[in-house]
């Protein structure tokens, strides 16, 4: 994989392998995407008999709903 940075990054991934705070690029960035991992971990819906339920309520009163405050206020 090849990998095209800004300038700005490609110096300062350049800098700190200099540093031998890293022993070469590619350690900096699989750290940087572990890091991003971590952060940014994925959305997983859980789907529930209730979910289902609200969800089917909300489809069949959808065509008559111009906004989900509508909806709410059918219940």
């Amino acid at each position: 994989m090849n990998i095209v940075l800004p300038l700005d990054l490609e110096k300062y991934v350049e800098s700190l392998v200099k540093s031998k705070a890293y022993s070469g690029s590619d350690k900096i960035i699989e750290e940087a995407l572990r890091q991003h991992r971590v952060s940014r971990p994925g959305f997983e819906v859980a789907m529930t008999s209730e979910l289902e339920r609200l969800l089917d309520e909300g489809m069949e009163e959808l065509d008559q709903a111009t906004t989900t405050e509508d909806l709410r206020r059918r219940r």
